[in-house]
């Protein structure tokens, strides 16, 4: 499976868009020097634009028009990747500093209001109730001031608290806790939660066998 079609076939489980986005980097907490370490899901543009799409920050007909024009502009394209990929870390930053006690870095702080000033989207109002709207995706960055509008609403939302890392050792995925005992314990049952439970299962199995000899 190539990387499109990881970013495409990845699951949602943060119960927030912005901690979906965190999410594209796969195995985060795993020591570099761990077979199966840290994987980028965003290594690139097309990436970028297919993990939007997926999620609804871009509808189809933007994200077309986007990768079309990264194709014509290939080295600004990635500029923005790169752009993404820091956003994302840099709200990763600033929800462990809360987290943490700490305060917020500050140069983390000014990275995403750098995006959220040039956010073109404004509320309209019809017969049909509210709306977003805005000029047409016709700028490669026209996904970022979108991100960082997803991040500042999960900061502001005054769920913070209920932001928990996955139990399952190197996953490094986030989530929104809503359970009501705050138990949850992995970003998946499919996923580390399964393989906490084949885990148990094994060594279980080995020390019953240990008990036979």
């Amino acid at each position: 499976m190539d990387a499109l079609e990881r970013i495409i076939s990845l699951g949602r489980v943060g119960g927030h868009p912005a901690l979906d986005l965190i999410n594209t980097v796969d195995w985060r907490d795993r020591p570099i020097t761990q077979p199966g370490a840290a994987e980028e899901l965003l290594p690139d543009y097309a990436c970028l634009l297919a993990w939007c799409r997926e999620g609804g920050v871009l509808e189809a007909a933007e994200a077309r028009r986007l990768e079309a024009l990264g194709r014509s502009r290939p080295e600004a394209a990635e500029a923005v990747a790169a752009a993404a990929r820091s956003l994302r870390e840099a709200l990763l930053r600033l929800i462990r500093a809360v987290q943490a006690g700490q305060a917020p870095p500050r140069e983390k702080l000014a990275e995403l209001n750098q995006w959220l000033q040039r956010d073109p989207l404004r509320l309209r109002a019809d017969q049909a109730g509210f709306a977003w709207t805005g000029g047409p995706a016709d700028d490669l960055e026209a996904p970022l001031p979108r991100l960082a509008r997803l991040g500042a609403e999960l900061l502001t939302s005054g769920k913070l608290d209920r932001v928990q890392c996955c139990g399952g050792p190197g996953c490094g995925w986030l989530f929104l806790d809503t359970s009501p005992n705050r138990r949850r314990r992995w970003c998946s049952m499919e996923g580390c939660g399964n393989r906490a439970k084949a885990k148990r299962h094994y060594i279980k199995e080995k020390q019953l066998n240990k008990k036979k000899l």
